[in-house]
């Protein structure tokens, strides 16, 4: 293989593995610093959700205005008010769990303002210099004109009605940047920074790939295409691609700068032979192919990508990268918010950490694994078919392991197992761990809680925020599992749901429902000795 410069840049902006972003995010911070950036004091706007729980919720949860002071006006801030123009009241396309009977809720689906006054506290909770307000269709020209007075984005989500349009228009017709999703009365509203995104912006793009025009016609695309996917995940993140276009650093999208000297010279002095292995084996160079294709931090696509090509020319060109070297100058920490607490008290006792570890490994013993997985959070990570998890403790003097097994529905149209292989460490407080793992070359650290279980181990709830620091990637999930895969019995949902809204901050049409059919043949072996400890799995007394 040629090793020139061009190769070595491809490759590092391929290499944005464990759900980095191959392609840098494209707006150049001095570019930023003196066309986009705005003080906006008056911006300084939280969604607060406001809740009690006899679960001891996190304090954010119950009010999540208090995460973090304005920043410092004396210095250039990097602030970003957002507003967003709904149908407030209209089912929104996202859904409940199908595995739910759907008489339980009110009514078919989330209503629009429901999803997007969340999407708000999201966007609060991930970076507190972003604040997101969201405003009927139906609210008055005034109150239009208000909520974007000091907006630098706007957002509209399905406007087909001329007279709501009218509205939007004019409210918005200060605001820099925006776009208008699913809005046939909006259409060539779109915009970066002033900049009409129409058809003349798309040629200079083309004919110009490297220049500003290029990247805003990148992000604009990339945020229609987030929509288009239709999960909350992805709309999530969608806004913070939003924020990001208008000029302000936001840590969650921006983990891969563009390819710089020193970048180079890193791989190429420390890299060079793992390199020119991975291009020399196809599946490898379809990783990097793949994870190219899906643009920015796009942890969906990439993840998808790298678990349906797996492979050790990766892993090793992924390990020397960034695990070694960290030739991209990553340094993701863990998400702070929402702060989570773990369950007090379980069967009527002050959980002890015990008792914690006998809770994981659940019905392992009695059965091969010690839970499957029911519904997950994050669509990256907890949407995988037939989700095994085996907790055990092992041989070794307060060894505890966590080794998941997983099946892929490759994008290349195999169906394969995958597994991890975490080490687990308690923390202080029972009921919390620290989870650590490499996965695909990449080494990541994942704070766990288990949120609620009932007593007669029918069901658990898990949290976990993590970071893959080298490979710049934050996230955070919960996994809701049973022992047989299948939903709780329904005199158990009500809890469920509250332990998810008032313990984790998380609603129940954010949770996936995974497909366990077709398990069968699971290889649910163990990487490590096991040594099981005292199962939990007993009759309830009264129970």
């Amino acid at each position: 293989m040629e090793a020139s410069n061009t190769s070595l840049r491809r490759a590092a902006t391929h290499t944005a593995v464990a759900d980095m972003a191959s392609h840098a995010r494209a707006h150049a911070i001095p570019y930023a610093l003196s066309r986009r950036h705005r003080t906006r004091a008056s911006a300084w706007r939280c969604t607060a959700a406001r809740a009690n729980s006899a679960l001891v919720p996190s304090p954010d949860v119950d009010d999540v205005v208090t995460t973090a002071p304005p920043p410092d006006d004396d210095v250039v801030t990097r602030r970003c008010a957002l507003v967003a123009f709904v149908p407030y009241e209209k089912d929104s396309y996202l859904h409940y769990p199908e595995g739910i009977d759907g008489t339980r809720f009110e009514r078919a689906a989330p209503s629009y303002g429901e999803v997007w006054e969340h999407v708000a506290r999201r966007v609060a909770w991930t970076d507190s210099t972003l604040s997101m307000e969201v405003v009927s269709h139906d609210a008055s020209a005034a109150d239009m004109a208000r909520a974007a007075m000091n907006a630098d984005v706007f957002v509209v989500i399905g406007c087909d009605d001329a007279s709501v349009a009218k509205k939007i228009r004019e409210a918005c017709a200060g605001t820099p940047t925006g776009v208008a999703l699913d809005s046939p009365a909006l259409a060539g509203e779109d915009r970066v920074c002033y900049q009409p995104m129409d058809g003349l912006k798309a040629m200079e793009a083309k004919l110009i790939p490297w220049s500003q025009a290029a990247r805003d016609v990148r992000s604009i695309d990339m945020v229609k295409d987030l929509f288009e996917r239709k999960n909350h995940t992805d709309l999530y993140f969608m806004h913070l691609v939003l924020a990001s276009a208008s000029g302000i650093d936001v840590a969650a999208v921006d983990i891969s700068q563009d390819i710089t000297l020193g970048n180079v010279w890193c791989i190429g002095k420390n890299c060079n032979k793992q390199l020119r292995a991975c291009y020399g084996n196809p599946m490898c160079k379809k990783s990097l192919d793949c994870v190219d294709a899906c643009g920015l931090n796009d942890q969906v696509c990439t993840y998808q990508c790298i678990r349906s090509y797996e492979n050790d020319e990766f892993e090793k060109l992924a390990r020397c990268m960034l695990h070694s070297h960290n030739c991209l100058g990553n340094n993701a920490v863990r998400p702070e918010f929402p702060r989570v607490s773990p369950m007090q008290t379980f069967r009527g006792e002050p959980l002890t950490h015990s008792m914690a570890e006998r809770i994981l490994q659940g019905w392992f013993g009695p059965k091969k694994y010690s839970w499957i997985a029911v519904a997950g959070n994050n669509d990256a990570f907890d949407a995988f078919p037939n989700q095994y998890q085996i907790w055990y403790p092992g041989k070794a003097k307060n060894s505890f392991w966590y080794n998941p097994v997983f099946r892929v529905n490759t994008l290349d149209g195999r169906t394969v197992w995958r597994r991890s292989d975490y080490r687990c460490r308690r923390e202080d407080v029972p009921g919390t761990f620290t989870f650590s793992f490499m996965d695909n070359g990449v080494t990541s650290q994942e704070y766990w809680r288990i949120v609620d279980a009932a007593d007669d181990l029918s069901w658990s709830l898990y949290y976990y925020s993590g970071a893959a620091k080298s490979a710049g990637q934050a996230y955070i999930g919960a996994i809701l599992a049973t022992p047989d895969g299948l939903w709780p019995a329904d005199d158990q949902l009500d809890r469920i749901a509250d332990s998810l809204w008032r313990g984790c901050g998380i609603k129940i049409w954010e949770m996936i429902q995974v497909d366990n059919s077709n398990g069968e043949d699971a290889p649910l072996i163990p990487l490590h000795e096991v040594v099981l400890a005292d199962s939990l799995v007993v009759i309830v007394p009264g129970g």
